[in-house]
């Protein structure tokens, strides 16, 4: 079994596609753990959603694990509250939803379905990061999902190592790269600002290959 982990897609359907193509995965046996922020910014969100769905529907959650992340839990919020605002590019999500004759209300069960984190005998996978010095059953749902200095600057070592999102790795790196310390590894490599769509492989608890889509910025 091959083991995939995708960053922060924003909507960035054409670098997904991409992405998958070039990974190849076999998921009657592979794993592709995405690590949420499929919506908002970019252009195409709803097509992002329908194929992630489409994926985990087809060949379950033990093939394609799918995370929650802030622009998800912010998409829960705003429809429990009956609201649509602008910020953080939601305004964008729901009109795409609306040019495909859907509402991205009906997507409610769908979003708060989604796990916070996902953890293997080699690492932890979160959209945020965790707190420093908690458990990670004890972590509050406000950190997975948006902590950020106090998770990937801390002097803490991890009880495993660390995947993560939520932060794009140019403010980490000064480069569209992924970030990689020892117990964490930063994947947001900034698709929907002009970076790219970044996907790493593991295999036997190790980081054996990287790979991105081709819309790199200048």
């Amino acid at each position: 079994m091959r083991k995939f982990v995708i960053g922060d897609i924003h909507g960035c359907y054409e670098d997904l596609q991409e992405l998958l193509g070039k990974i190849k995965p076999d998921l009657r046996k592979d794993k592709i753990i995405f690590l949420g922020d499929y919506i908002d910014r970019g252009k195409d969100s709803y097509s992002v959603i329908k194929l992630l769905k489409g994926l985990q529907e087809k060949h379950g959650k033990n093939h394609i694990v799918l995370l929650r992340g802030n622009h998800e839990q912010m998409a829960i919020d705003n429809i429990e509250g009956g609201y649509y605002r602008s910020f953080n590019g939601f305004d964008t999500t729901v009109r795409d939803f609306k040019r495909n004759n859907e509402s991205i209300a009906d997507y409610l069960d769908f979003f708060q379905s989604l796990p916070l984190y996902h953890e293997d005998e080699d690492f932890i996978y979160v959209h945020g990061g965790i707190k420093p010095g908690v458990s990670i059953d004890q972590q509050s749902e406000s950190d997975l999902l948006w902590i950020r200095e106090e998770f990937y600057d801390s002097k803490t070592s991890f009880e495993k190592p660390v995947i993560f999102g939520h932060t794009p790795t140019h403010h980490l790196t000064g480069a569209w790269v992924p970030f990689i310390k020892e117990d964490r590894v930063g994947i947001d490599t900034g698709c929907v600002y002009g970076g790219h769509l970044t996907a790493i492989e593991i295999r036997s608890g190790q980081i054996v290959d990287i790979y991105e889509s081709n819309r790199i910025a200048a």
